[in-house]
């Protein structure tokens, strides 16, 4: 057997035991696309103040021993209520502005060279794919200003339909879960190593209020 290859099982096997990342994200299930809108569509429709929302991201390489977090900018979106209950909408994020906000502006080689590696064809590829969107497929009232959103995520010309707790309340809505990025085809393209020390999983933290 490969030398090397021991070498990472090893270094994985002590990171799982010592190093884990640990998270209160939910996880999001994941099934394919929802052809079927079951959502309604007759109500209020309120833009997404793109100044006062936002989507955080983390993501952990080695079973969470080592982590990178950012942010992406709201290119459009918007959310449907009826009396004063979310019932549909949809959020368009601009993917060329995918960035790392955990390391300092003063070392901003390495700050570049990963902005840049995110944009690239290993990851989000996005002179390719310069956006990604979220449209409400049906959305489940929990209590008062808890919700059950089900929708669909297209990344890189995937779509596939996810469904997550969320809050919606006083014109702001808010969720934390993590999904599967494999699925969306965001991964190397290269060696086990290459596939592998970077976690599948990455968080999104997403803030959306309203005008």
């Amino acid at each position: 057997m490969n030398k090397h290859f021991i070498v990472i099982v090893i270094l994985i096997s002590i990171c799982s035991c010592i190093c884990k990342h640990n998270s209160d994200a939910q996880k999001a299930k994941m099934t394919g696309q929802n052809t079927e809108i079951e959502s309604q569509t007759k109500g209020d429709t309120v833009r997404i103040n793109l100044v006062k929302s936002n989507i955080y991201w983390k993501g952990t390489k080695m079973l969470g021993a080592g982590k990178h977090e950012g942010e992406i900018e709201i290119e459009s979106g918007y959310l449907v209520t009826k009396n004063n209950l979310l019932i549909n909408g949809s959020c368009l994020a601009d993917m060329t502005t995918i960035g790392v906000t955990d390391i300092p502006e003063h070392e901003s080689v390495p700050k570049n060279n990963l902005n840049n590696h995110l944009k690239s064809s290993d990851f989000f590829d996005v002179e390719k794919f310069p956006t990604s969107e979220f449209k409400i497929t049906n959305v489940r009232q929990i209590t008062s200003d808890s919700l059950l959103i089900s929708g669909n995520l297209t990344l890189k010309d995937i779509t596939k339909n996810l469904e997550f707790g969320a809050k919606y309340q006083d014109k702001l809505f808010s969720t934390k879960f993590t999904f599967d990025r494999l699925q969306w085809n965001v991964a190397y393209e290269g060696n086990f190593a290459d596939k592998t020390l970077v976690d599948k999983d990455v968080e999104l933290t997403i803030r959306l209020e309203t005008e």
